[in-house]
Parts: C-alpha cells; structure tokens; sequence
C-alpha cells in the first residue's frame, strides 16, 4: 500500500513564509519605537512572540536581521509613495508633492530611515538596500511631479531634508515652514530647465585652436 504525502512538512513550510513576516513586522517595529540600539535578536523575538532559536532559523545574526528590516523599511516608504501617487492623481504638483512629503516624513519611517542611515555607514550591505529603495523613491516622485529623474532626485532631497528638520523640531502648525517651502519646490521643480540646451540648426563655432600669433604673420 502506498504511502500519503506527509502532513507534517506541508504545514510547516506553508507557515515559514507567515513566521519571517512576523519577525520582521516585529523588527519594524521596534525600530520605529526604540531606534537602532533596541534592535536585538531577544527582543524582536519577544515582540513577534516566537522562541529566539525560531528567529535565529531564518536569520542567524543580527546583521542578517537588520538587511532584512532595511529592505523592508524602505520598501514600506516606497510603497506609501506609490499609495499618495494614486491618491493625488487629480491633485496639483503643490498638493501631490505635500503627499509625497507626509509619507516620506512620517516620524516612525524617519525614525527608521535615520535608523538605517547610521547602520549603512559601516555595513555595505544595508547601504546597498538603501541605495536600491532610494532609486525606487527618486521614481515615485518622477512619476507623482512628472518630471526627470534628475529633478526627482533634487526634490527627494530638499523633501529629506525637510522631514529631518520636522523630525527633530517638532514644529508647531503656526511655525512650521513645510507647506509653503513644498509649494515653492513644486513651482520650481515644474519650471527648472536644463542648464545648456543648444538651438538646432545652428551648430557652434569651432574654437580658434591658433590663437593671436598666426593672425599677426598675416597679410596687412
């Protein structure tokens, strides 16, 4: 008589994929309310509520655990991106680009962008990660702005740049200088042309390569 397909392993390879979830939702999550030093194998198996040598099962070390996290940290940002592109569909550039600047800005992704910043510095691997979700970000904000990705990288700048100071000062509403920065960047970002554009039709002039001395040999 022949045997049946095992029982055993079928449940417990369905779950894997649900069990690394959950650990790196747990992650996620304490990184966003404890930053980058609260990051311990205990801990995060604590908070996904599973044994540490589950959690150890699928990554093995902390650094294992934190490539993880920072791919899904950014992953999350670009998704929120993508999610205030197709919410803002009908919006002007100033109301699109505020969108895009909530969810970039919002405290728990700043947390653990800044979280994973600190990390990349000294593990290649997570500047990698960083790296791939910033390009995925420069094109969120190309499509939401409709412009080139070189401008797209200078608006995810200044947006950067405006979520950390945010982050750290805690505005309040009546002195928080986002709203009308956001809409002179939308402004400047739609009108900015490149620095060199050539007229067609008219080529340039080649360039004197025998300057002075031959013209004074020359004829009266």
């Amino acid at each position: 008589m022949r045997a049946g397909p095992s029982r055993r392993a079928t449940p417990r390879r369905s779950r894997e994929p649900a069990v690394r979830e959950r650990i790196v939702g747990a992650a996620l999550d304490v990184l966003a309310s404890g930053g980058v030093q609260q990051l311990t194998q205990v801990r995060v198996a604590g908070r996904a509520g599973v044994r540490q040598s589950h959690l150890t099962y699928y990554f093995p070390t902390r650094e294992h655990l934190l490539e993880a996290v920072a791919a899904a940290a950014v992953e999350g940002i670009a998704s929120g991106l993508r999610g205030a592109v197709a919410e803002g569909t009908r919006d002007t550039a100033a109301r699109r680009l505020e969108r895009l600047a909530r969810s970039i800005g919002d405290r728990a992704h700043m947390r653990m962008f800044v979280a994973t910043i600190v990390e990349a510095d000294g593990d290649a691997a997570v500047r990698r990660i960083l790296q791939r979700g910033t390009r995925q970000m420069e094109a969120a904000v190309a499509e939401a702005l409709g412009i080139d990705r070189s401008r797209s990288r200078l608006v995810l700048a200044a947006v950067w740049g405006l979520g950390l100071y945010r982050f750290l000062m805690r505005p309040g509403a009546g002195t928080d200088p986002t709203r009308p920065y956001l809409a002179w960047l939308a402004a400047a970002s739609a009108t900015a042309r490149p620095a060199v554009r050539r007229r067609p039709g008219r080529p340039r002039a080649p360039a004197n390569t025998h300057p002075g001395p031959s013209r004074k040999g020359a004829g009266p």
